[in-house]
């Protein structure tokens, strides 16, 4: 109970902060959204898509509620990711190691630059020609490097938080 509390508490911090900060301090590069997909990826690559699927949907609708977004818009393009990762995972064996980071970077990346584009279209299915035009001023090679940036920096601190987490989850003799 103590660690479900702690990790919500986390997500919801996590949300707030990077929305009023990673967002005001770099408007141009998209940190949140990065660190979002990255968490959401580092956990289907750690436990599994079917273990990590309530905490994916629960990061990307606070994350959602955060951004003052659609809800649910991007906790379904978090859960898409995190399929992505462990089906592809699965298929090619990808080795924790750089082969895992190159991979998961480009996945957060092909996020980065797909997302604006899918909630547009979501909101405005006849947008397809401003979704367009969004997918022209953003660069995919800076998307995907922004991803594999954020995914070596996130995906180290989500295991120690894992392992912090395991301390309050081991049962206790009294």
């Amino acid at each position: 109970m103590k660690s479900s509390f702690i990790r919500m508490t986390a997500v919801v911090l996590l949300s707030v902060s990077g929305v009023s900060f990673l967002n005001t301090a770099f408007p141009s590069v998209p940190w949140f959204p990065a660190i979002v997909f990255s968490l959401s990826i580092a956990l289907s690559l750690s436990d599994g898509f079917m273990r990590s699927l309530p905490s994916v949907i629960l990061i990307g609708l606070v994350a959602d509620i955060a951004m003052l977004g659609r809800i649910g818009v991007l906790s379904a393009f978090c859960a898409g990711l995190a399929y992505a990762a462990s089906f592809f995972s699965r298929r090619f064996a990808v080795e924790h190691g750089v082969m895992s980071h190159a991979f998961s970077g480009f996945l957060v990346g092909s996020g980065i630059f797909l997302f604006p584009v899918a909630s547009l279209l979501i909101a405005d299915p006849g947008g397809w020609r401003e979704s367009v035009s969004l997918m022209s001023g953003t660069s995919a090679a800076a998307s995907i490097l922004v991803g594999t940036i954020a995914f070596v920096v996130v995906s180290p601190l989500a295991r120690r938080f894992r392992e912090w987490l395991s301390y309050f989850d081991t049962p206790r003799l009294t």
